[in-house]
């Protein structure tokens, strides 16, 4: 990866750290003081401007090389995600560590979304090791 030499990270490491399947599974949006409710596809397509197959193609993606940056910065803001903004990363971080998909498994897109997903990024991770 390559670094800055101020000693931050480059958005091309942080972008590596938050790749396009991780950023779906944690697309979600308040519904009051503490619940949060996933996102379905066709929210994000809808936030986003990007197509519903355009959504559902860089959803199954476990790194950004393959999207153009016009894309990514569309598919992070239909996932109420900003890569660059530290607040979004620390949320991202601490969903991660209780690694229950507890909000997910509310989702009337459960089985037919979000499972699938949890398995292509289950299997990156694996691979990664």
């Amino acid at each position: 990866m390559i670094m800055q030499k101020n000693g931050k990270r480059s958005p091309w490491e942080i972008l590596a750290k938050y790749p396009p399947v991780f950023i779906r599974l944690y697309a979600k949006e308040r519904s009051g003081e503490r619940m949060h409710c996933a996102l379905s596809n066709q929210e994000v397509a809808i936030r986003s401007g990007l197509s519903l197959d355009s959504v559902k193609r860089i959803s199954k993606l476990i790194s950004w090389d393959d999207v153009a940056v016009g894309e990514a910065r569309q598919f992070c803001h239909g996932c109420n995600f900003d890569p660059f903004d530290y607040t979004d990363r620390n949320r991202l971080t601490a969903y991660t560590r209780k690694g229950t998909y507890a909000f997910l498994r509310n989702s009337p897109h459960w089985n037919s979304v979000f499972v699938p997903l949890i398995k292509i990024l289950q299997n990156a991770q694996i691979a990664q090791n």
